[in-house]
């Protein structure tokens, strides 16, 4: 009997042996299934990196860089102002000012345009997580649009009601007191 056990233990033993080898088989493949993965996306990466070798500018400017945007901000409504003095006729440009005098206005619709292009192009950045919101807004249909409109109009004409009648009482106390 104790040489059975033996035998069964020594069964039992291979049996481990043989299943660990497999285990370590399988592991091995799927370790090596993941490492050829990330060796595909390395390469992937790369050669995109590759083709976008020319537009880094534009990837650059697409980043949010808030200091910058703020910045260009400030930069492009002083030269909106600019323009718009220069076409009321605050900011005078002589007529000897080489390139811009003969055409001021024409500067000045320039630096408007410019500056309205640049604010846009700086604001874009703040208000572009917006965007896919919108597309999540439900519109009232026309019946409860204007159904809810004419509460709020209502509502505005109750309170300046109220003020016009408080403002009628505290004049009459104020002319009583007074007097």
């Amino acid at each position: 009997m104790a040489k059975e056990l033996d035998e069964n233990q020594e069964a039992l033993e291979e049996e481990k042996v043989e299943e660990a080898s497999s285990d370590e088989k399988e592991t091995g493949e799927v370790r090596q299934e993941v490492e050829e993965k990330i060796k595909r996306q390395i390469a992937k990466k790369q050669e995109k990196q590759e083709k976008m070798g020319v537009y880094r500018i534009i990837d650059y400017m697409k980043e949010e860089h808030k200091w910058e945007n703020y910045l260009f901000v400030a930069i492009s409504i002083i030269i909106m102002v600019m323009g718009g003095m220069i076409l009321s006729g605050a900011l005078v440009v002589r007529n000897d000012f080489p390139v811009i005098g003969p055409n001021p206005t024409l500067f000045a619709w320039l630096l408007l345009g410019v500056g309205f292009l640049a604010l846009i192009y700086s604001l874009y950045p703040f208000y572009k997580p917006c965007f896919p919101e919108f597309k999540k807004i439900t519109w009232p249909t026309l019946n409860k649009f204007v159904a809810d409109s004419i509460r709020v109009f209502l509502f505005i004409i109750i309170f300046v009601l109220l003020f016009l009648l408080y403002d009628f009482v505290i004049r009459g106390a104020l002319r009583y007191i007074f007097k």
